[in-house]
């Protein structure tokens, strides 16, 4: 029998309402400052002169998380924030995402404090419940809302201050009767911190929660608890981390995630990671069911199919590139899948939707895999003490056995045996069977009996490859006709795809003009090609035929010629150090290797005075060498090779580590000076 909507409503808002009412006679009412306390904040917090590298200072942050006996969770946030430059005046739109379904966001306070002490509150009509842009026209998550507030008179020298309230009902039917709780905080930002402190409040029957806390942060003795907040807390375990006069981080290039070096709070109530697996599993195993549409299609792509690993491929590639990525975080997802069938006849869904149907498709190919949940960041930060999925930040899956792929055309690595794939579903800009960030790191697989923590692939400097070729028709008087081609594997094949996958033909044409313009003034294009960036089994492909004029710059009997490479993005090295000094380590997307062959034509009348000499360095970080040989009938073979084997380099090496690639790119390696034949030097 259908539901009545009217009643359904109805007993939401009932149960809305004993919540609010529950937590309300909770210890909340005693841990928000008074709005006497508030204004002597204000009055009394430091301006720009104090800070005068900030956009913003955060005076006060305060999070109190309650988890009630029936497990419901409810989660009071205050912030104040005095704005001291323009860049600071993103505090002015404050956005609180939630599940409809389950959670409610109560905005108790919102006002704009002005330099005169006064306060003006927020107008109910700058309060408003939206549906966040990326998922507008995905109608299987509209529950997912956003509630947004935004502030007015916002301008240097005022304090906006907000305060709410987040309800999130337990679930009436918990998967294995386990209610999770966790969270990872951050006590750290891009702006200043006067004030930051959490509060974690359990019943007195919980057990304790498993806590984690680093980079200076300790959680608080009980006499930090005034007598009010004990009295408000009765019957509970409160828990509290509190730091003061935190600095700003100054953001640098390459510089590592800030979990790995600020301040972090990280607790759960999940005692080891095999039975987060199960909790996990639970929900992942039982949407990812073919139904008949699934298992119909998987029969047409895998029809002329001749191993397990064209099977795979096949299925992974449809799932990748033909189903729509809908952008939504794993908590908001509530670790709770779309059925496969559903997510089939949509063709969108988030990275776990995709990733169960992914597996749905390849159980009815009879596939053997299982779902992992994994991170992106460059190095891995997994804390292992507390098992958690707020430490992961997308699904992917994992089929195991070795694999022989026929893609791998990637003529420096020719390795084509894998023990096992990681297929990461929303992966639309990687070619097949790899993935940048999150290499090496550990990753929990979800087996039927359980999680199990397993080491993603960490691929060679070979297998992320950008290979230049061409040839340079030197003419008497400097100028060149050329060819440049660049073929790209790994982080360069998806640099290349992130730049060219989605242009117009307008826009290829003008890419190749700047690239054009780049060898020097006065070139001329003549002809481009790139590969096809939508197909994710072969490397991109770019190359570019060009006449310049005077590359080659005559003085009277001699000429210097700086020797060109590709002129693409994805053709030099994808990053350099270049801060004459460094706070953090150097951290970036990975070992990479960057290769050059060039074949340059010298006209008749000139030889060779000059010529790189051929030179090559191995250190900690990699290994780079550069030849310039004469092969005969006018001809010179100019090749680089710069490989890097690391993808951090500590602080206290970034020195050195500076010093070797700078000496990759000095000048000289790139000049070759000649000479008319028979003149008099």
């Amino acid at each position: 029998m259908k539901r009545s909507s009217t009643g359904l409503i109805f007993r939401l808002t009932l149960i809305s309402f004993c919540l609010l009412f529950y937590f309300a006679l909770s210890a909340f009412a005693s841990i928000t400052l008074s709005t006497e306390e508030v204004a002597r904040l204000v009055a009394e917090s430091p301006g720009a002169q104090e800070h005068p590298e900030a956009g913003a200072l955060i005076l006060y942050h305060d999070k109190h998380l309650v988890i009630s006996p029936d497990n419901d969770q409810a989660l009071e946030e205050h912030l104040l924030v005095k704005i001291l430059k323009d860049r600071g005046r993103s505090f002015g739109d404050q956005k609180r995402t939630f599940d409809a379904k389950s959670d409610s966001v109560e905005v108790l306070v919102a006002r704009t404090w002005l330099p005169d002490g006064t306060s003006v509150p927020v107008e109910p009509k700058a309060i408003n419940v939206i549906t966040p842009p990326e998922l507008v026209g995905a109608a299987v998550y509209a529950d997912i809302k956003q509630k947004v507030v935004s502030f007015g008179q916002i301008a240097p020298g005022v304090v906006i201050e907000i305060l709410t309230r987040t309800i999130s009902r337990a679930d009436s039917v918990a998967p294995l009767n386990i209610h999770p709780y966790w969270d990872i905080e951050i006590f750290r930002s891009d702006e200043p911190i006067l004030h930051k402190r959490y509060t974690l409040q359990l019943p007195e029957n919980f057990p304790p929660p498993l806590i984690f806390s680093g980079g200076g942060l300790e959680q608080a003795a009980e006499e930090s608890f005034s007598s009010e907040e004990k009295a408000a807390g009765r019957g509970f375990n409160l828990y509290r981390w509190e730091m003061r006069d935190v600095p700003m981080i100054h953001s640098i290039p390459y510089m590592p995630p800030a979990r790995s070096f600020a301040p972090v709070l990280i607790f759960s109530n999940v005692e080891t990671w095999e039975k987060l697996g199960s909790w996990l599993g639970e929900t992942f195993f039982a949407a990812a069911k073919p139904d008949e549409a699934i298992r119909a299609k998987v029969a047409e792509l895998i029809s002329g199919c001749r191993t397990a690993a064209d099977s795979v491929r096949a299925i992974a590639l449809f799932v990748t590139t033909e189903v729509r990525n809908i952008s939504l975080s794993l908590g908001l997802t509530g670790y709770k899948p779309t059925p496969a069938a559903e997510v089939f006849r949509n063709m969108y869904g988030h990275n776990l939707d995709k990733a169960v149907l992914l597996s749905a498709m390849l159980d009815a190919a009879g596939i053997e895999n299982y779902p992992a949940y994994c991170r992106s960041d460059q190095v891995d930060l997994l804390e292992f003490s507390v098992p958690s999925a707020a430490q992961f930040s997308r699904a992917a899956i994992f089929v195991p056995g070795s694999f022989t792929d026929s893609t791998f055309v990637n003529p420096l690595f020719g390795r084509a045996d894998r023990s096992g794939l990681w297929l990461i579903p929303v992966a639309q800009y990687n070619r097949y069977g790899y993935f940048n960030r999150g290499q090496g790191n550990r990753a929990l697989v979800i087996l039927p009996s359980g999680g199990t923590l397993y080491t993603t692939t960490e691929f060679p400097p070979e297998k992320s490859l950008s290979l230049s070729t061409g040839e340079l028709a030197l003419e008497d008087n400097g100028d060149i006709q050329g060819r440049l081609e660049t073929l790209a594997d790994g982080l360069f094949d998806a640099e290349a795809r992130l730049t060219l996958k989605d242009l117009t033909p307008r826009e290829l044409e003008q890419f190749f003009q700047q690239a054009t313009n780049s060898i020097g003034e006065g070139a001329v294009k003549t002809e481009h090609s790139i590969s096809d960036m939508r197909d994710l089994e072969a490397p991109a492909r770019a190359e570019l035929r060009f006449t310049a004029p005077e590359v080659g710059v005559v003085q009277g009997d001699m000429m210097i010629l700086r020797i060109p490479g590709a002129p693409f993005p994805f053709s030099g090295i994808p990053y350099f150090p270049n801060l004459e000094e460094r706070e953090f380590d150097f951290v970036a997307d990975g070992p990479f290797l960057l290769a050059s062959d060039m074949v340059i034509h010298l006209p008749a009348v000139w030889q060779i005075a000059y010529k790189p000499e051929t030179v090559a360095l191995e250190s900690l970080f990699g290994r780079w060498k550069i030849e310039c040989v004469p092969a005969g009938n006018g001809r010179i073979t100019y090749s680089r090779r710069l490989s890097i084997s690391s993808r951090s380099v500590s602080s206290e090496n970034y020195f050195s580590f500076k010093d070797f690639c700078e000496s990759f790119t000095l000048p000289k390696h790139s000049i070759l000076l000649l000479e008319k034949k028979g003149s008099a030097r």
